[in-house]
C-alpha cells in the first residue's frame, strides 16, 4: 500500500487524512478488498494513529471501507447486487434530470452542454482517458445540478463517489470507450434539441451499457462477488 498525498490544503489533520484516504480509494490507488493498515498509513502520512482511526471510521460510515469478521478493515468490495442497485438508482435520478432539462432548456444550458460535447470529443482518444473521465464526472454532476433538486443531488453524490473507482474499468476496452463518446454526444444533442423522449432513452441506454460492462469486466476477477 502506497498512500498518495493530496496537494489540496485541508483545515485540520483529521480532514486531511480523511480526504487523502478517500481520494486514494476513488482513484483506485487503494483497491477493493485491500486492507487498510492504520499504523502504516500513520507512518506514511507522518501523523498519529488517532486521525487515521477517525478517518477510517468516517469512511466506514460512508460505505467506502468495511470492517470484516477478523477485525481488519478493507476497502469495500462490491457485490453484483451493489452494482445493479447503484446503477438502477442512478438511472431513476438521471432520467428525471434529463427530462427536466429537456423541458426547460435555454441558451445558457445549451452553451454549457456544447462545452461538454467539445470536451468529450477533444478527449476522445484512449491516451486521454483520465481527462475524459474528468469530463464525464463533471457532465453527470451538471445534469443533476440543473435538475434543481438538492436532495437527489446529495444522494447521488454519495452513490457516485462509491462507484468512482469503477469508472475507468467500465471504459477499459477501447471499443466501449469510443462507444461512450457517441452515447454522450447523442444525449447532449437530444437535450439541446429539447427532445424529452430521445434524451430519456439515450440516458437509459448509456447507463445500462455502463452497468453491463462493469458486470462483464468483473466476472471471475473476485473484485466483486456474484451471489
Amino acid at each position: 500500500m502506497n498512500i498518495k498525498k493530496k496537494k489540496k490544503k485541508i483545515t485540520t489533520i483529521n480532514n486531511q487524512v480523511y480526504e487523502v484516504l478517500k481520494e486514494n480509494i476513488i482513484s483506485g490507488e487503494l483497491k477493493p478488498g485491500e486492507r487498510i493498515q492504520e499504523i502504516k498509513i500513520a507512518e506514511e502520512l507522518n501523523v498519529s494513529r488517532s486521525p487515521v482511526r477517525s478517518a477510517i471510521n468516517k469512511l466506514i460510515g460512508e460505505g467506502f471501507v468495511e470492517s470484516i469478521p477478523n477485525k481488519s478493515v478493507c476497502v469495500r468490495k462490491f457485490s453484483e447486487r451493489d452494482i445493479i442497485e447503484s446503477y438502477e438508482f442512478r438511472l431513476i435520478i438521471e432520467k428525471f434530470a434529463v427530462e427536466k432539462i429537456a423541458c426547460t432548456i435555454n441558451d445558457d444550458i445549451r452553451n454549457k452542454l456544447r462545452e461538454f460535447r467539445d470536451s468529450f470529443k477533444e478527449n476522445g482518444y484512449y491516451d486521454k482517458i483520465n481527462d475524459y473521465l474528468n469530463t464525464d464526472v463533471k457532465f453527470h454532476a451538471y445534469l443533476i445540478e440543473k435538475s434543481g433538486n438538492k436532495v437527489i443531488q446529495e444522494a447521488l453524490e454519495k452513490v457516485s463517489m462509491m462507484i468512482s473507482p469503477f469508472r475507468v474499468i467500465a471504459l477499459s476496452r477501447p471499443k466501449r470507450f469510443y462507444a461512450s463518446i457517441e452515447e454522450h454526444c447523442l444525449l447532449i444533442d437530444s437535450l439541446m434539441n429539447g427532445d424529452v423522449n430521445a434524451s430519456v432513452s439515450q440516458c437509459e441506454k448509456h447507463l445500462n451499457l455502463v452497468k453491463e460492462e462493469l458486470l462483464r469486466s468483473f466476472k471471475g476477477t473476485g473484485v466483486i462477488s456474484f451471489d
